[in-house]
């Protein structure tokens, strides 16, 4: 082994310090801060001061750089006439000299703002300076076209970004962009009809031109309603002041973009301005149940909350229970005809719920509210109408909801005095998506024990494992796994007992469009099956994505149709102008709550025509609030005075609300 030896320490160079950590390690500390301290502090001229501080004048805008230009000429022409003035210059205009500094000033300022004045001057020295003068005046007023010019492009480009303040009050807000909102802004400028001076302001994460495009597109006449679109996030309480949220009326807010969690920014952005939400109401749509009653309850009730894919599942379910109620829904969730109306009546009081139901001419009561804010939707006929109560009817408008005083209707004698008996069916649902379990919930809900609901879906967009529905009391559920093709379909349903078919839009796989072109191939698929008139008929109920397809849905031969976005937006629409509505639908809508249904004719009149008002009170002696009736050839009248004479058949239905037993 060789010996380890070490070579003697190199001397230090003159004059150059030795780090104590050796060559290679970090400077010592001071020597460090001596090299720093030697480093020369940066002296800005003059001149890079003044270009410092005109750049940033001109960072400021133009508004700021204009007024320096004014300083500047009012500069040039104070100067310019003092030399006038003080030099005794002649030739001013073919003249003298100048007799005192206001007349010099006021010569040198006509020929900065007019560069032909200096044309009368005789004199070399006088026209050499006004020369310089004029330059200057044309220099600035050059640069003062070009700024202005600039300044006007800017504010058009901001008005054209939606960064303007809004100064409508008493408007209806809409928070966040979503195509649904086309929809809603339509029912809106239904509602708005009679009134002068309304607007709706959308907010949104959209540029602005592409909202009001497409809104433009969607709702060319907007009446006497004005549609005003912001750019911006309705997350930020900065957005919520630039449209006036103190000022407006009511508070949509829409799920778009993240869903739910930009539901719960908004509102909680909507609480740094409205503490205890004392100002507009506030309608939110949010998807997750624990996400809504969450929001209700820390906002003490005082933002409602609308869950879309209930709503629809409630409206599909009742579609497929009964044939025309859909259409009822969407009559009492439209603006359009008879909607639902809340008023105090004190002529009532003492009277009970029964005697109500007949009271109104041209009104269908279905239900009150009391004092204290509960909401009773079809109570027992015996209820008895207590001070402060409201009583909540569908009318045609406030103006025709009146009380025309107690009227006495005997009841006919009914042809059929039982209830019919729920009979099993078999139900075909094709397609699936997050609203398959909650509308095959719904449809358990009516059912009887042993009803069969076999799904089909293409495993290619819906794993056919994930389609199960738990927690069902009376439906047995099977799944079958298909492309869904014409003739597959077809072969499939052929000469199978079912009652009912469902077709649903895979909206969790594809876009809009695709879902209903699908939905479309489909509905011709089992009308090929079940041809409309032919033994094997059976009634189809299909989810539409978009409100332009329903013609088609129905030229494919579809009996009902819910549009999916379109219910959402009529529930969002009302409740905007009208939140007690929310515990009216909220009952129509919950399992246990009460439910429209259409009965057979002959369990309230006979075979004479009797007046419309006696079938209301046949439906007051079963506890039921009659809202209409419905023709054997599907024709639905909602709402018909009590004094018009009906001749209902055996294959006519009465619409009732009754409770669920």
């Amino acid at each position: 082994m060789g010996e380890i030896t070490t070579s003697p320490a190199r001397p230090a160079r003159p004059g150059k310090a030795v780090s104590r950590r050796g060559r290679m390690g970090t400077p010592a500390p001071a020597a460090a801060a001596g090299r720093r301290a030697a480093r020369p502090a940066l002296t800005p001229s003059l001149g890079q001061k003044l270009r410092y501080r005109f750049d940033n004048a001109l960072a400021r805008g133009p508004a700021v750089v204009i007024g320096w230009l004014a300083l500047v000429t009012l500069a040039i022409f104070v100067l310019a006439g003092l030399l006038f003035w003080a030099f005794r210059l002649d030739g001013v205009n073919g003249a003298g000299p100048v007799g005192n500094p206001a007349e010099g000033i006021w010569q040198a300022m006509l020929r900065v703002v007019d560069a032909g004045t200096f044309a009368g001057d005789t004199s070399w020295p006088m026209r050499l300076l006004s020369l310089l003068v004029t330059l200057a005046g044309i220099f600035i007023a050059g640069s003062l076209i070009g700024l202005i010019a600039n300044g006007v492009d800017q504010r058009i480009e901001g008005l054209r970004k939606g960064r303007s303040d809004v100064l409508e009050t008493g408007h209806t807000l809409i928070l966040g962009w979503s195509p649904r909102i086309a929809a809603i802004v339509a029912e809106l400028v239904v509602a708005n009809e009679s009134e002068r001076d309304a607007a709706v302001v959308v907010l949104g994460n959209e540029d602005k031109t592409v909202m009001e495009d497409a809104l433009a597109a969607a709702v060319p006449d907007t009446g006497t309603t004005r549609v005003v679109c912001r750019s911006g996030s309705p997350s930020r309480a900065a957005d919520l002041r630039m449209v006036n949220l103190a000022g407006a009326r009511s508070v949509i807010v829409m799920s778009a973009g993240a869903g739910d969690a930009d539901v719960i920014k908004a509102v909680l952005a909507i609480k740094t301005l409205d503490a205890e939400f004392a100002g507009p109401r506030v309608i939110a749509e949010v998807g997750d149940p624990t996400y809504a009653a969450s929001l209700e309850v820390l906002t003490d009730g005082r933002v409602v909350t609308v869950n879309s894919d209930h709503v629809i599942a409630e409206i599909t379910a009742q579609s497929c229970r009964q044939s025309g109620l859909s259409q009822v829904l969407r009559d009492l969730l439209d603006f359009e005809g008879d909607e639902v109306y809340f008023a105090p009546f004190p002529e009532l009081t003492g009277r009970s719920y029964g005697e109500a139901l007949g009271a109104f001419e041209r009104c269908a009561v279905l239900g009150l509210a009391r004092a204290d804010g509960t909401v009773l939707v079809n109570p027992p006929a015996g209820t008895v109408l207590a001070d402060g109560d409201e009583v909540i009817a569908v009318a045609e408008d406030d103006s025709t909801f009146r009380c025309t005083g107690i009227a006495t209707h005997e009841p006919p004698v009914p042809l059929v005095a039982t209830d019919e008996v729920p009979q099993t069916t078999n139900l075909l649902v094709v397609g699936w998506s997050v609203l398959g379990p909650k509308v095959v919930r719904e449809i358990d809900q009516f059912a009887v024990p042993g009803t069969v609901v076999e799904v089909v879906v293409d495993p290619a967009l819906v794993d056919p494992g994930e389609v199960r529905v738990d927690g069902l009391l009376h439906t047995d559920l099977r799944v079958h796994t298909t492309s869904a093709g014409p003739d597959e379909l077809a072969g499939l349903v052929a000469d199978r007992p079912f009652d009912q078919g469902i077709v649903l839009s895979y909206r969790d796989a594809v876009d809009a469009a695709d879902g209903d072109a699908r939905t479309l191939l489909t509905l011709l698929a089992l009308r090929r099956a079940w041809p409309a008139g032919g033994p094997h008929a059976v009634r189809i109920v299909a989810e539409v994505l978009e409100r332009e397809d329903v013609e088609l849905a129905q030229a494919g031969g579809v009996d009902d149709w819910i549009v999916s976005d379109e219910v959402t937006s009529l529930m969002l629409a009302q409740l905007s102008e009208r939140t007690e509505l929310a515990q009216v639908f909220l009952e129509l809508f919950s399992p246990d709550g009460a439910r429209l249904s259409f009965r057979p004719a002959q369990r309230y009149v006979g075979g004479e025509p009797v007046p419309y008002g006696a079938v209301v009170a046949a439906g007051a002696l079963r506890d039921e609030s009659v809202l209409g009736y419905r023709t054997a050839d599907g024709s639905v009248h909602l709402n018909p005075a009590k004094s018009e004479v009906v001749a209902l058949q055996a294959d006519d239905q009465v619409l009732v609300i009754e409770s669920r037993g």
